[in-house]
């Protein structure tokens, strides 16, 4: 298993992490045997310092892979997926979606996080610790190259790598004058949807402080409400609003930083397809540009970006 192998973890029994200490042990454990053998190792597993079985949650089978090639300093980590690699966006929306030949740390850690599930975020946060490029490759077509994820990418002809979209979310208005001016509503907000477990996956705030809105799991909805509410019954938040019909849709690509204009491409062409923009957040890396829409919109945003930005790779 991984923890014979070396992977010890805290002691989360569902979504374990791995200690520091892993990566000598499973270079103390592992190394000798290549010599004369190819060890076969179970993903998904690790156990505690006390030596109880512990499980890494959400791609655990594939962080196993990226702790031990890490460990063993590898030139290479390869993923087997049931696709060719990473796609510019999902087929089942575009049927035209292409491969990604090549990405860097960066934006697989984008697309990840917005919603493409060939890969979870924290998979390749040791690779990205230790240097070591990613390979995602097709199960059932190994002589495919898939996609590699590398450190840092020469420029490229790419502006925007991909489109993706965030389903199952909720959108959260909260608004009131009394927010205006007075210190620390954000910070009470978000502790107090912190303190409930809730997992906020995008923020956007109005100058004037009279608004803050917010998009969560859409199973997080009820339980963010009412700790909201809670929080500021004394009436500095006069109304909560909430609508789970909508969805998350990110452009993301490292060629957006350099390249002026794209923000202006990507909400004039979703306003030339009547695709109506509830809220947009973009971070100061300029890796990403994520907006809210309607759900009954949210195909018909990502088909018209994929067409936009021309997103083709390999097959």
């Amino acid at each position: 298993t991984g923890g014979e192998a070396g992977i010890i973890t805290t002691d989360d029994y569902c979504n374990a992490r791995p200690l520091e200490k892993s990566y000598s042990l499973i270079k103390e454990r592992i190394e000798p045997l290549l010599k004369d053998s190819i060890p076969v190792i179970t993903g998904f597993i690790g156990e505690s310092e006390a030596g109880i079985i512990t499980t890494l949650g959400r791609g655990g089978s594939d962080f196993s892979a990226s702790i031990i090639g890490a460990a063993l300093k590898v030139d290479e980590i390869w993923l087997w997926k049931e696709v060719h690699g990473i796609l510019t966006t999902d087929p089942r929306i575009v049927p035209e979606a292409r491969t990604i030949p090549v990405i860097s740390y960066i934006e697989a850690m984008e697309l990840s996080y917005f919603g493409a599930k060939v890969l979870h975020p924290r998979t390749i946060e040791p690779a990205i610790k230790h240097g070591i490029p990613v390979r995602v490759k097709n199960t059932f077509d190994p002589s495919s190259p898939g996609t590699i994820i590398v450190k840092d990418l020469k420029q490229s002809k790419d502006i925007v790598k991909a489109v993706t979209v965030i389903r199952n979310v909720a959108l959260i208005n909260i608004s009131g004058a009394g927010m205006v001016g007075t210190i620390g509503v954000a910070a009470r907000v978000f502790t107090t949807l912190a303190n409930a477990g809730v997992n906020i996956i995008m923020i956007s705030q109005g100058s004037s402080e009279a608004n803050i809105s917010f998009v969560v799991d859409g199973g997080h909805l009820d339980k963010a409400v009412k700790g909201i509410k809670a929080e500021f019954k004394n009436g500095i938040i006069k109304d909560v609003t909430q609508d789970s019909n909508v969805c998350v849709v990110a452009v993301v690509g490292s060629g957006m930083a350099n390249t002026p204009g794209v923000a202006g491409r990507v909400f004039g062409a979703l306003g030339k397809a009547s695709v109506n923009v509830i809220i947009i957040s973009q971070g100061s890396s300029q890796h990403n540009i994520s907006f809210v829409v309607s759900g009954n919109d949210a195909n018909k945003a990502v088909q018209v970006l994929h067409k936009e930005f021309v997103l083709e790779g390999d097959k």
